[in-house]
């Protein structure tokens, strides 16, 4: 039999060796009996468990009434509070789902929209999240390394930069990239095995709160922050994350795009910008980077003139529950209220029928 060139000098094996053994511990280290060791974050189960909702909005869709409509969030975290039993009451007969991820960027919407029709899953409003924190590519921290796909990226090829590309292909083959190996909080739980059994327990608290509520992490508990570390918080929050603020020409594409496939199949979509605390509130909407995110608004509704938009900060005087966790997210317990007003709202603007 003929050896392969090469192959044969002794010395080529010594790099073949390392890489393969450099290969095994990647795996070994982002395993998951490893990962509970490592992990300091639960975005990744956010991210991995919508697949399984897209599961089930296939198998529960295919046997709707034509009367019943569908109702997805495409969202940040701002979004996660909303409970399927407060829809239930003010609109019975809505099917709703919640497609949202922490920081989830324009990019990521588009990925799991395009799924969600490739399923043949029929949607008539899509509550897409207008905030400036999803169109910065900042935004694309995660689901870069946790959720796109080869042929998602290979369509949109020309549209993501080098650097993503770059970190997209890095997550996909060395999946320590994905799940680093912090030896410190390793062996912090190896001490502290409890530590780890906290864990697993709240990510499991995670999964079964997806699945039971469709994608949704609705929690009813009133947040009590006080006022003074709320202000505190909007201070810091600004200086840290928006002082230098920078919109991303990719996501600014895909959330174009997002609204050009919503006409193409006839899918109502809703820009909803989120109630922020008060202080933090009035901050960002005095930036200049706020007032030209209303302009692309703007401009967006004169493009796709079918679009609606619904601003909660309009709502403010109506709220009578306003505890904040932080000032970024209003509390789990005051969104009956922005349930109320977005059913309100899709009856009178989005041909939603009344079932109350």
């Amino acid at each position: 039999m003929k050896r392969i060139p090469l192959l044969h000098r002794k010395i080529l094996w010594i790099p073949l060796g390392i890489a393969a053994l450099l290969i095994v511990w990647d795996r070994i280290l982002s395993s998951e009996k490893v990962r509970p060791y490592t992990e300091t974050g639960a975005e990744y189960y956010f991210y991995n468990m919508k697949d399984k909702v897209l599961s089930t909005m296939k198998t529960e869709t295919d046997s709707k009434t034509p009367e019943q409509k569908v109702l997805t969030f495409f969202g940040t975290s701002h979004m996660g509070e909303f409970s399927l039993t407060e829809f239930e009451k003010q609109s019975p007969g809505l099917i709703v789902y919640n497609l949202s991820g922490p920081s989830a960027p324009y990019s990521f919407h588009n990925f799991t929209f395009e799924k969600l029709l490739a399923k043949k899953i029929p949607l008539d409003y899509a509550i897409l999240e207008y905030y400036p924190d999803s169109g910065t590519d900042f935004a694309n921290r995660y689901p870069l390394r946790y959720s796109y796909d080869f042929p998602f990226f290979l369509r949109y090829w020309d549209i993501f930069s080098t650097n993503e590309w770059d970190s997209f292909l890095k997550a996909r083959v060395f999946r320590t990239s994905v799940f680093p190996p912090r030896f410190k909080e390793a062996m912090s739980r190896i001490k502290n095995p409890w530590e780890v059994q906290q864990l697993i327990f709240v990510r499991d608290i995670l999964i079964n709160e997806s699945d039971k509520f469709k994608g949704g992490i609705p929690n009813g508990l009133l947040a009590n922050t006080p006022e003074d570390k709320l202000g505190v918080e909007s201070e810091r929050i600004f200086n840290e994350s928006y002082k230098y603020f920078k919109s991303s020409k990719v996501q600014e594409y895909f959330l174009r795009n997002f609204l050009k496939t919503a006409r193409e199949n006839h899918v109502k979509v809703v820009l909803w910008t989120p109630l922020l605390y008060s202080t933090f509130s009035e901050k960002v909407r005095s930036a200049p980077f706020f007032q030209e995110w209303i302009s692309l608004r703007d401009k967006l509704i004169q493009e796709y003139p079918e679009t609606l938009v619904l601003d909660m900060e309009d709502y403010r005087n109506k709220m009578k529950c306003q505890k904040f966790i932080d000032p970024h997210h209003l509390s789990g317990g005051c969104y009956e209220e922005p349930t109320r007003f977005l059913v309100e709202f899709l009856e009178e603007k989005g041909n939603l029928p009344k079932k109350r």
